[in-house]
């Protein structure tokens, strides 16, 4: 097939920051869309915001709305939550306004929206990606679910990051309407498969929102001392400079590339972009689900492989389950599918291809 272009199209990427997870996921198509030869702008705030200026530092950014939502330990987090939605609705509606603004400007010719409905523009090809067609969040599931599919219903696309059979998102990703155009795109992961050049035990690499973020750092750097010489943390705060051996700030796309090849366990949250990675590496892992976040949870349950394991933050033996899962023999598995080769295809006018 002929190669799809994007030339003198303009892409705006708009990114929710809720963890990084978001940010990463998308660089994969970015990088597709800079190829395809599109001239890409990016909307989002905070952390991700950050991650993806360092990703890309030739393009053009565009400022939103911080959200500032926080989780929170145990039956805390859903009140939390639920009183945190008047606020949430607040930016979405700034940010409805600064993208149409950015509009006026600048005159996209197409939107990728990851986990943000504000961007959707009319008479625009807009896409929307999660991989959350169903909510979990207990008794509130069905609401949420529902009041999620009002944001995005008028999106002309929306697109799951996984395969047709959803081997890692399971139920979350189930349409709940056999009239969403919904459309799976395979797995992104914007990790390279690179030789590793030395051994290291194991890496924890932290992510997710405030304060439990937080609270897991400190949880593990308590621990390390227990667990096998030569491990290290990653912070993932591409702002900070927390200076400590064995702990690493941030480490750009080819940096962790090279850690996820160096170590033979790797830590992390079960949020979706983890799980991801881990699946384009084959790598081992202990999975520690954010606590109160459900999907999470769900996730770290239904896309266990045989490589894997679950822990729980506050309660996991690091040192047993790290024996447990080093001792674990794997198997080189088939590479997940690439990306589909007509992706922007709703970008392109009559005549591209």
């Amino acid at each position: 097939e002929q190669a799809q272009s994007l030339k003198r199209k303009k892409i705006l990427f708009v990114v929710l920051n809720w963890g990084l997870g978001h940010a990463t996921r998308t660089e994969v198509l970015i990088r597709e869309a800079l190829a395809c030869g599109a001239e890409v702008h990016i909307a989002s705030d905070g952390d991700a915001l950050a991650v993806l200026m360092q990703s890309f530092p030739k393009q053009i950014f565009h400022v939103l709305s911080d959200y500032k939502i926080r989780y929170r330990s145990g039956f805390r987090n859903l009140p939390s939550l639920i009183l945190s939605i008047p606020r949430v609705m607040r930016m979405h509606f700034r940010d409805v306004r600064t993208i149409r603004e950015l509009h006026l400007r600048y005159q996209f010719d197409g939107v990728i929206s990851d986990n943000r409905p504000s961007g959707l523009l009319a008479k625009v090809p807009s896409v929307y990606m999660t991989h959350q067609l169903r909510i979990r969040a207990g008794w509130l599931s069905s609401i949420l679910t529902h009041g999620h599919r009002m944001m995005y219903r008028k999106f002309d696309e929306v697109w799951v990051p996984d395969l047709k059979e959803r081997v890692l998102s399971g139920a979350l990703s189930k349409p709940i309407s056999k009239r969403m155009k919904v459309r799976y795109i395979g797995p992104l992961s914007r990790l390279d498969k690179v030789e590793p050049t030395e051994r290291i035990p194991w890496a924890a690499v932290l992510s997710g929102p405030e304060p439990l973020r937080s609270e897991w750092e400190k949880e593990l750097l308590e621990v390390r001392v227990q667990l096998p010489e030569g491990g290290v943390i990653v912070r993932g705060k591409p702002e900070e400079h927390f200076q400590e051996e064995g702990v690493i700030n941030y480490l750009d796309r080819e940096g962790l590339s090279q850690l996820y090849a160096n170590a033979e366990v790797v830590v992390c949250r079960s949020g979706y972009s983890s799980l991801m990675d881990l699946l384009a590496l084959n790598k081992k892992a202990l999975l520690v689900p954010t606590p109160g976040q459900l999907e999470q949870e769900y996730l770290a349950v239904h896309s266990t492989r045989n490589n894997w394991r679950v822990g729980e933050q506050g309660v996991v033996d690091y040192q047993t389950m790290l024996n447990e899962v080093m001792s674990i023999q794997t198997e080189d598995k088939e590479a997940i599918a690439s990306l589909p080769t007509d992706l922007f295809r709703l970008f392109q006018g009559k005549g591209e291809s």
